[in-house]
């Protein structure tokens, strides 16, 4: 399992709002679905 680092952030609440919705829809953790959101950011970065 990949080692994970624990941090805190500022969210504006709309943005916090949008990611929990998608959570719930997909079945996931708000963190998941955070994750999930980044690495695909960092996907199409490379």
């Amino acid at each position: 399992m990949k080692q994970m680092t624990r941090t805190q952030v500022r969210i504006p609440s709309d943005l916090m709002d949008w990611v929990k919705q998608q959570a719930k829809e997909q079945n996931r953790s708000m963190n998941s679905q955070l994750v999930d959101l980044l690495s695909q950011l960092k996907r199409q970065a490379a």
